[in-house]
C-alpha cells in the first residue's frame, strides 16, 4: 500500500519504499518561494512603519499586492484552513466594531482609530490566513528575524535621539517590539534545529544590543517573558531530549544574573527599572494613567467610546491610555473588552495544552505572551497588530494545520494499536 504522507523533513515525501527508500523532492523550489512570499506579506504588515516613510509605503503596498491574492487562494481551497482563520477574525473585528458603530467617534482621533482598526489592523489580522502550515511559520519566523537584523544594524549604525536609538527614526518603542519578537523567533528557529548555535548566539547577541540601544523596558520585558515561556513550551514538548532547552534556560539565567549583578552597563531607562522598579510602577505617568482608568470604567460599563478616553480621563497630553487591557473596557465597553480578554485567554490556554504535541504551538504561545506584555506599556488598539496577529496565529494552530500530517495526533492513535503503519490523510500543504 502506497504511504504517500509527508516527511519530518520539510519537503520531502516518502515513496511507496517506506522508510528504507529514496527521498524525492516535493516541488522544493515552489514550496519555498510560496513559503517565502506567504512569510513575507505577514512581516511587511506587522514591520512596515519601522522603516522611513516612503520605503515604509512602499513596503505597505507590496505586502498588500501579495496578500489579496494570497488570502482569497487559501480561502477557496477546498483543503484548507484559512476559512477557519478569517471566520474567527471577522467576528473578532465585527464584536470590536459595534461601539463604534453604535457611538460614533465623536474627535479627529477616535475617527481615526476606528478607521485603522477596521481597514490596516484587521487587513493585517486576516493576513495571517494565508500562513498554512508548520512551514510557512518557520519561514514566517525566519523573515522576521532578517527583519529584525535590518533594524538592528540600523539602530546600532545611527544617532540616537534623546539618548535612545531610533533606528531609520521609528518610534523606539515600536522599534523595540520589532526588535524583540525577532530575538523570540530567532530562539525558535534554534530550539527546532533550524539555526546553528553560534549563527544563533551571535545573531541574539546582535539583536540583544539593538534592544537595549532603544531603551524600551516594557519590550524588554515582553522578550524576558516570552523566551521563558518558549522554553517551558520546549521542555514540554520533547521532556527527554530537551538539550537546546536547557541550553536556552542556562543562558537566560546567565543573562538575568549578570543584568542583577552589573546593572551599571544598562542604559539609563533601563537601569532606572532594575534599580527602583517602583517608581517606574507607581511614580509615572503611566501609573497616574492607570488611576484614572480604573474608575472611568467602573462608571461607564458601555464604554466612553473610541477616541474619548483623553477627554474623560482629563489627561489632554495623552489620547490612551497605553495599555491596551485598559483602554478597551474603558472606550468600548465591559462587554467587548472582557470578551477580548476572555479570548485571549482561551486562545493561551488551548495553545498551552498543543505544546506537547505541535512545537509551532510553543512559538505562537510565546508570541502571544510577548505581545500581551507589550500592549500593556504602551501603544492603543492599531498599536496592538501583533497581538491581533498573534491570536489568529494561535486559531490556526487550533485548527491542527500545523501539525506534521495536518491532523490531530490521536487520530492515529488506533492506526499505531492495530500494529501497522497509519495512513496518512491528506493534510494542509506546509
Amino acid at each position: 500500500m502506497q504511504d504517500n504522507r509527508r516527511s519530518p523533513a520539510i519537503g520531502t515525501v516518502r515513496g511507496a519504499a517506506g522508510p528504507a527508500g529514496p527521498e524525492t523532492p516535493a516541488r522544493p523550489t515552489g514550496g519555498l518561494v510560496s513559503a517565502v512570499l506567504r512569510a513575507t506579506a505577514v512581516v511587511l504588515l506587522l514591520n512596515f512603519d519601522q522603516f522611513t516613510r516612503t520605503v515604509g509605503r512602499g513596503f505597505l503596498i507590496a505586502a498588500v499586492v501579495l496578500a489579496v491574492p494570497l488570502l482569497f487562494h487559501e480561502i477557496l481551497r477546498p483543503a484548507s484552513r484559512a476559512r477557519t482563520v478569517v471566520f474567527w477574525v471577522l467576528v473578532a473585528f465585527g464584536v470590536l466594531a459595534l461601539p463604534g458603530i453604535l457611538h460614533p467617534p465623536e474627535t479627529d482621533y477616535g475617527r481615526q482609530k476606528f478607521v485603522l482598526l477596521l481597514t490596516l489592523t484587521m487587513f493585517a489580522t486576516l493576513a495571517a490566513a494565508v500562513l498554512r502550515g508548520r512551514r510557512d511559520v518557520e519561514m514566517f519566523a525566519a523573515v522576521f528575524v532578517v527583519s529584525g537584523v535590518v533594524l538592528a544594524i540600523a539602530t546600532l549604525t545611527g544617532d540616537p535621539q534623546n539618548g535612545r536609538a531610533d533606528g531609520f527614526g521609528s518610534n523606539p518603542i515600536w522599534l523595540a517590539r520589532a526588535l524583540g519578537g525577532a530575538l523570540v523567533a530567532l530562539t525558535w528557529l534554534y530550539l527546532q534545529k533550524r539555526v546553528a548555535a553560534w549563527w544563533a548566539m551571535g545573531l541574539a547577541l546582535f539583536l540583544g544590543l539593538a534592544l537595549f540601544a532603544t531603551g524600551s523596558r516594557g519590550p524588554l520585558v515582553a522578550t524576558v517573558v516570552a523566551l521563558f515561556v518558549l522554553v517551558l513550551a520546549g521542555f514540554r514538548l520533547k521532556i527527554r531530549r530537551g538539550r537546546r532547552e536547557w541550553v536556552g534556560l542556562s543562558l537566560m539565567s546567565a543573562l538575568v544574573l549578570a543584568v542583577i549583578t552589573m546593572p551599571s552597563l544598562l542604559p539609563p531607562r533601563v537601569y532606572a527599572l532594575l534599580v527602583d522598579p517602583s517608581e517606574e510602577m507607581f511614580g509615572t505617568a503611566r501609573a497616574e494613567m492607570r488611576e484614572v482608568s480604573v474608575p472611568m470604567i467602573a462608571e461607564h460599563p458601555g464604554g466612553v467610546g473610541y477616541g474619548n478616553w483623553s477627554d474623560h480621563s482629563g489627561m489632554l497630553v495623552h489620547n490612551y491610555p497605553h495599555n491596551l487591557w485598559l483602554e478597551l473596557p474603558a472606550e468600548a465597553g465591559w462587554l467587548v473588552g472582557g470578551a477580548f480578554i476572555l479570548a485571549t485567554l482561551i486562545v493561551a490556554g488551548r495553545l498551552w495544552r498543543a505544546t506537547r504535541r505541535d512545537p509551532v504551538a510553543g512559538f505562537v504561545l510565546a508570541v502571544l505572551a510577548f505581545n500581551v506584555v507589550a500592549v500593556s506599556t504602551s501603544g492603543d488598539v492599531n498599536a496592538g497588530r501583533p497581538l491581533f496577529v498573534a491570536l489568529a496565529l494561535g486559531v490556526l494552530v487550533m485548527t491542527g494545520a500545523t501539525l506534521r500530517t495536518g491532523v490531530p495526533a490521536r487520530a492515529e492513535v488506533p492506526a499505531r494499536n492495530a500494529g501497522r503503519r497509519p495512513v496518512g490523510r491528506r493534510g494542509v500543504a506546509g
